[in-house]
């Protein structure tokens, strides 16, 4: 096994737990029932909640932005506004299957590597959803480690 191997990053069960209560305690502090999903670094699930009242097409959507932040490395709406005026792009990325370029979806990033993706989906808007998304990196995870904020919001 190289050093490179055994010191790379791995996104664990708690971490993945507390981000996703921090963002379910934000949520309930806005009063806005959204599903909360966190992916590791291959966009495979680690953690998911769906609260009480949020729609039910919120479970997917919350992968898609999840999986989305995981596989691109930046917040999934920063990245579509990166690609907005080349139609070729958007039409390639829009049109694979498990991405969403919407809002509420941002990457875990530690030490400049992705250790895996948040998504949060069933706000009113996707403003609302990517801070419910952020608030749960912030509150959480970045606690016991040094995180990046990715796009700097």
């Amino acid at each position: 096994m190289s050093a490179e191997t055994a010191s790379r990053q791995r996104l664990t069960e708690s971490d993945s737990a507390r981000i996703v209560d921090a963002a379910i305690a934000h949520a309930r502090s806005m009063g806005v029932p959204v599903t909360v999903v966190v992916v590791d670094d291959g966009g495979n699930l680690k953690a998911m909640r769906r609260m009480d009242g949020a729609p039910l097409v919120s479970i997917q959507t919350a992968q898609n932005k999840a999986y989305a932040a995981a596989a691109i490395g930046m917040p999934v709406d920063d990245f579509f506004e990166a690609i907005r005026g080349d139609a070729a792009a958007v039409a390639s990325f829009a049109s694979r299957p498990g991405l969403a370029l919407i809002a509420g979806g941002v990457p875990l990033i530690e030490k400049g590597e992705v250790l895996g993706g948040v998504g949060v989906a069933g706000a009113m808007t996707g403003t609302e959803d990517r801070q419910i998304a952020e608030s749960g990196v912030r509150r959480n995870y970045a606690a016991d480690r040094e995180i990046e904020q990715a796009g700097g919001r």
